[in-house]
This record gives structure tokens, C-alpha cells and sequence, in this order.
């Protein structure tokens, strides 16, 4: 049944959360296959280096759809996606391009899976093997795999690039890049951003009002020496005095 083409009213609520995510009608199996291949043919080096991530996971493992599927779920929960059905994904996602999320989950999964605490990784662990009928220590296996290999295959500049995936992505959940990571840097540059566009509008508003005032006084000085000029015209012009010898 794992390696299977089930149909939408046999699949598990992860798959058919992902399904709605990615926005297809195909069946899943059929659908991540292309997208996989889509992945690998990107002329962008940091998605054609994640798909063959994930295009050697699913090789390795030989159980079809599934091992995709996984790599997918685990990302999205770390990003956030409770994925606990298809409204909550409409509602949810706002990011609606397939081939960065895919990204953005296999980031999440290299940035995010270490920084989790044991619990927290075991929660995911169990509504991973519970919902695609799998073992925990093989949700663990793929994992790693993924680790691994995007470490392998992914310069330091296609990394930077992810995490760019992974920050808009979170976003659409209302988490940031530091809450994936737990990275000190990264929480402070998410609240630097914070600090930044908020003293960006009130940077704006108080050059407006240096301008204002700038205005102002350019204005009541060039009065002041307008009312110079004038008294000087109208003033009768003064005798020159001669000093006798």
C-alpha cells in the first residue's frame, strides 16, 4: 500500500494536505514524480541541487511517493503547516509556488530538525508515521538522508538561498527564520528587520517633518530679508559727513 497510487478518499490527512498545497488535481504519486524532475531541470542551481536531494532520497529508500511525501510533510511542519487539512492550507499558505516549497521544506529540515528539542521531534516523528503508515526509526532514516545529502550536494551560496526560501515560506505561518533555526544571529537579524521597517516609517515621517520645519524656516527667512531689503529702498539715502581738517 505504501508505494501505491491511493486515491484522495484513501490518503492520509498529511497527503491530502500536501496535495491541496501543491495545488494539484494529478495523483500524488504521478504529480511528485514530475516535480521532482521539474527540480532536477531548474537552471537555478540551488533548486536543481534540491530536487536531486530529493530525487536520491526517493531512489535510496525504494518506497515509492511516500519518501518525498515525507520529506515534504516534516519540512512543512517545521515551517509551521499544522497540515491538519485542506482549509487550513487555503487558509493558511499564502506562498503558492510548488517548486519553493519544496525547497523551503528540505531547508527546514536541514536548518530546523537539529535545533528542535527531543520532544518536539518525536511529536513530528509520531503524526509522520501515523499518517504515512510507516516506521518512526525510517522517518528518522530519511531525515538524515536529507540532511546529509543537501550538505553534500548544496554549495554555501545555494544555502544561503534556502534560507531565503525557508524565511518567506515560515512567514506565511507567522514564524520566522530564527524560530526555525534557534540561531542566536538569525533571531537578532529577524528583530533587526522588525526594528528596521518600523523606525523605516518613522524615519520617513520625521524627515517629512525636518522638511516641514527646513520649509518653515526658509520661508520666515526669506520674509525677514525681503522686509531688509524693502526698509533699505525706502530709506532716504543717508548724508556723507566730512570731516574737517
Amino acid at each position: 500500500m505504501i508505494a501505491s497510487a491511493l486515491p484522495v478518499t484513501g490518503m492520509s490527512g498529511i497527503a491530502k494536505s500536501i496535495k491541496a498545497l501543491y495545488g494539484t488535481t494529478a495523483e500524488l504519486y504521478e504529480y511528485l514524480d514530475k516535480h521532482i524532475q521539474e527540480l532536477k531541470a531548474s537552471d537555478n542551481p540551488t533548486i536543481a541541487r534540491t530536487g536531486r536531494v530529493v530525487d536520491a532520497a526517493k531512489a535510496g529508500f525504494g518506497i515509492g511517493y511516500v519518501t518525498p511525501l515525507a520529506i515534504i510533510a516534516t519540512g512543512q511542519f517545521l515551517l509551521g503547516n499544522p497540515l491538519t487539512g485542506v482549509a487550513t492550507v487555503a487558509q493558511g499558505m499564502t506562498l503558492t509556488n510548488p517548486i519553493a516549497m519544496t525547497c523551503a521544506a528540505v531547508g527546514a529540515i536541514y536548518y530546523g530538525w537539529g535545533a528542535l528539542s527531543d520532544v518536539e521531534r518525536n511529536e513530528i516523528l509520531e503524526k509522520l508515521s501515523h499518517g504515512l503508515q510507516i516506521g518512526t526509526e525510517l522517518v528518522k532514516s530519511i531525515i538524515r538522508f536529507v540532511i546529509d545529502k543537501t550538505r553534500e550536494f548544496l554549495s554555501s551560496d545555494n544555502l544561503k538561498e534556502i534560507r531565503a526560501f525557508v524565511s518567506s515560506a515560515a512567514a506565511a505561518f507567522g514564524k520566522t527564520l530564527g524560530d526555525i533555526t534557534k540561531k542566536i544571529t538569525d533571531v537578532a537579524s529577524d528583530t533587526f528587520d522588525v526594528v528596521r521597517r518600523s523606525s523605516g516609517a518613522a524615519a520617513t515621517k520625521a524627515a517629512d517633518l525636518a522638511s516641514d520645519a527646513y520649509d518653515s524656516v526658509k520661508e520666515q527667512a526669506g520674509k525677514a530679508t525681503n522686509r531688509v531689503k524693502k526698509k533699505f529702498i525706502n530709506s532716504p539715502p543717508r548724508k556723507r559727513r566730512i570731516k574737517s581738517k
